[in-house]
C-alpha cells in the first residue's frame, strides 16, 4: 500500500478529478469515496519514512509516519468524510474542489518530513481555504477572505524567511525539534502561531470563519489551527513563551465568546480558547501535557465540527445568525435531533465528565499542576469554567 500515493495526494487527485464528473450522483459518491480510500491508505501504512525525493541536493520527504502524524492523519480523514456527508447537498463543485485541496494540504503538512515540503503544503492550505470563505459570494465574505489571505501571506513570508535562515545556519532541512532563541527560530515560530490564531494574531479567525459558507466553516474549524498545533508539537515543545500565550489565549477566547451574539462568531472565539489549551500544553513540554495537547486537538476537531454543523443547520433553516433573533422560536421542538447532537458537542467543549473534552482538557490542566504552575493552572481552570457557564 505504501507504493500507491501519500494520503495528501489522494485528496489532491480528487480535487483534480471532481470537476470532470458531470453527473451529480456520481460526484456525491466520489466525494465520499476519496476519504474512505485515504482512511484505508492510513490503515496499511507502517511506521517509517517514505516517498523521499532529492531536489537540488535536499531530500523532500512526503511521508514521515509515526504515532503523532498518524493521530492527526486519522482525525483529519474522519472529519473530511463527515464534512463531505454534511456538504452533499451543495451543488457548487468549486466548494468541494477547494475542500479537497484544503484537506490534502493539511495531510501534506502532517506527513511532511522536511521543512520545504512542509512549507509548500502550508501555503496550499492557506490559498485553498480562502475559497471556502469567498464562495459565500457576498461582500462581507469577500472582505473577510481578503483580510484572511493577507494575514496568511504575512505568516507565510515570516515562515519562509525563518526556514531560509535556519537551513543556511544549520544545513539541515529536517522537520523536527528547533532550538528556540535565534532569529530563524523566532520567525518560524511566528509563522506557526499566526496559523494557530494566537493573540494578537487571532483576528483573522473570528473575522473570516463566520463569513464562510455553512459547509466551508466545518472544514475550516478542523485543519488550519490544528495543523499549527501539530507543527508546534514537532518543533517547539517546552518553549516557555507558549505556556503564557496559550493560557492567556484560553481566557481571551472565552471572554469574547461570552460577549458575542453571532452564533458562528461565538464558536470561532471558542476555537481560539480551546487551541489555547493545546498551545499551553506544548509549552509545558511534559509527556502528560504533550499527550494532552494531542488528545485535545483530536477531540476538538470532532466536537467543534459537530457544533459548527449544528449552527449551520440552524442558519440554513431559520436564515438567522444572531442568538437574539432565535429567541422564542422553539427550535428544540422543530429540530430535536440537531439539538441533541449540538448538546453532545456542547458537553464536550465544556469538559463535562464522560465526554471526550473532559479527558483531554484535564490532561493539560493536570500537567500544569504537576509542574507547580499555579497561575497557569488557575487561568486554564478559569477558561474552562467560563466555557461551561456560557455554553
Amino acid at each position: 500500500m505504501i507504493d500507491i500515493a501519500p494520503p495528501a495526494f489522494i485528496f489532491i487527485l480528487g480535487a483534480i478529478l471532481l470537476p470532470l464528473l458531470r453527473e451529480r450522483r456520481l460526484r456525491q459518491v466520489f466525494q465520499l469515496l476519496i476519504p474512505l480510500i485515504a482512511f484505508i491508505d492510513l490503515l496499511y501504512m507502517p511506521k517509517g519514512t517514505y516517498w523521499v525525493y532529492n531536489f537540488l541536493g535536499y531530500d523532500l520527504i512526503l511521508g514521515r509516519v509515526d504515532k503523532l502524524s498518524m493521530c492527526f492523519g486519522y482525525v483529519f480523514v474522519i472529519v473530511a468524510f463527515v464534512g463531505m456527508v454534511y456538504a452533499l447537498h451543495v451543488r457548487e463543485v468549486g466548494q468541494h474542489t477547494a475542500a479537497f485541496l484544503y484537506i490534502g494540504s493539511a495531510l501534506g503538512v502532517t506527513f511532511a518530513g522536511d521543512i520545504f515540503t512542509l512549507y509548500v503544503f502550508w501555503e496550499i492550505m492557506a490559498v485553498s481555504s480562502v475559497f471556502l470563505i469567498w464562495y459565500q459570494r457576498d461582500k462581507a465574505a469577500l472582505d473577510a477572505g481578503f483580510r484572511y489571505i493577507m494575514v496568511h501571506i504575512f505568516g507565510g513570508c515570516a515562515l519562509l524567511a525563518g526556514i531560509i535562515i535556519h537551513v543556511s545556519n544549520t544545513g539541515s532541512t529536517n522537520f523536527g525539534f528547533i532550538e528556540y532563541g535565534g532569529l530563524a527560530s523566532q520567525l518560524i515560530l511566528l509563522g506557526f502561531i499566526i496559523n494557530a490564531a494566537v493573540p494578537p494574531f487571532h483576528a483573522w479567525l473570528s473575522d473570516a470563519y463566520p463569513e464562510a459558507t455553512v459547509t466551508g466553516s466545518v472544514f475550516l474549524t478542523a485543519f488550519t489551527t490544528k495543523s499549527a498545533v501539530y507543527v508546534l508539537l514537532r518543533t517547539f515543545p517546552g518553549v516557555e513563551i507558549l505556556v503564557w500565550l496559550g493560557a492567556i489565549m484560553a481566557v481571551y477566547g472565552v471572554a469574547y465568546a461570552v460577549l458575542e451574539n453571532d452564533i458562528r462568531r461565538l464558536l470561532a472565539y471558542h476555537i481560539i480558547s480551546q487551541v489555547g489549551y493545546m498551545v499551553a500544553g506544548v509549552g509545558l513540554g511534559t509527556e502528560m501535557s504533550m499527550n494532552g495537547s494531542t488528545a485535545h486537538a483530536f477531540c476538538h476537531i470532532l466536537y467543534k465540527a459537530l457544533l459548527f454543523m449544528g449552527a449551520g443547520a440552524v442558519i440554513y433553516v431559520t436564515g438567522r445568525r444572531k442568538l437574539t433573533d432565535l429567541q422564542g422560536r422553539n427550535l428544540y421542538k422543530k429540530m430535536p435531533i440537531t439539538l441533541s447532537l449540538y448538546m453532545i458537542g456542547g458537553f464536550s467543549i465544556s469538559a463535562v465528565p464522560l465526554f471526550n473534552g473532559f479527558i483531554s482538557k484535564t490532561m493539560v490542566i493536570a500537567a500544569s499542576a504537576e509542574l507547580e504552575r499555579p497561575v497557569i493552572y488557575l487561568l486554564l481552570h478559569l477558561a474552562s469554567i467560563g466555557t461551561f457557564l456560557h455554553t
